[in-house]
């Protein structure tokens, strides 16, 4: 009896494992590029197009460019630089991309990466910054109101060098709402309290001129839709 019930445990550890595995294993890479060719520019919708380009320096090749702020200003106080991945929707996800700042100001420059993106008035984003205070360096949600900080764990600020490449990760997973967001590998921003299901995803600053280059998007998931956002 004993040797039956101990191995009916192990089948049913086994098939749990296996269907664990199985499920992990559909993250699939929906979404990626290198920025080689004009075209890819796109993909995106900008909050104003005319501040962005390819770059002929990237980090295998060309880039993503962004020259700075331009003529967008967020009716709530958000980000004003920001390019959004046309017609993909997703709600948990892994992104990962590589980000350089071309700014002059170390100490002010910002990287952000939206996510849950309903419109321009309903959305989130994550802050990368060079300093970290009450409205820096954090994870903030726009419902329509001025940004609310989300996070619970934050370093003092990130240093982003001169002509340097970093690498930029994070991590949705809308069932215990949290999202995490690494920096060169190490985990620099967390939080548990974020409300947003799905949505579009997007990067960009509040001020800061950068490259973007060797994005992959990889979900479980994801739906089409090929609303605009601004």
């Amino acid at each position: 009896m004993k040797k039956a019930f101990l191995l009916l445990s192990v089948s049913i550890f086994v098939f749990v494992s296996f269907a664990q595995s199985k499920k992990e294993s559909k993250v699939k890479t929906i979404y990626s590029q290198g920025f080689n060719s004009d075209k890819s520019t796109g993909d995106f919708e900008y909050s104003d197009a005319s501040k962005w380009l390819i770059s002929k320096k990237g980090k295998s090749g060309k880039s993503l460019k962004c020259l700075g702020k331009g003529q967008y200003i967020d009716v709530n106080g958000g980000p004003s630089i920001m390019a959004i991945l046309k017609n993909i929707e997703v709600k948990d996800f892994e992104l990962e991309l590589l980000v350089q700042q071309n700014g002059k100001n170390f100490d002010l420059l910002d990287f952000c990466i939206f996510y849950g993106i309903k419109d321009s008035l309903h959305y989130s984003y994550a802050q990368i910054a060079g300093h970290a205070d009450k409205s820096t360096h954090n994870i903030f949600q726009v419902d329509a109101a001025k940004p609310q900080r989300l996070c619970d764990k934050k370093d003092k600020g990130i240093r982003w060098g001169v002509d340097e490449w970093h690498k930029v990760k994070v991590v949705r997973n809308t069932s215990n709402q949290s999202l995490k967001v690494y920096f060169n590998d190490e985990l620099i921003l967390q939080t548990n309290e974020d409300s947003i299901t799905s949505g579009y995803i997007g990067f960009g600053s509040t001020n800061s001129a950068l490259k973007v280059d060797n994005i992959k998007l990889m979900a479980t998931d994801y739906t089409k839709n090929s609303s605009t956002i601004f």
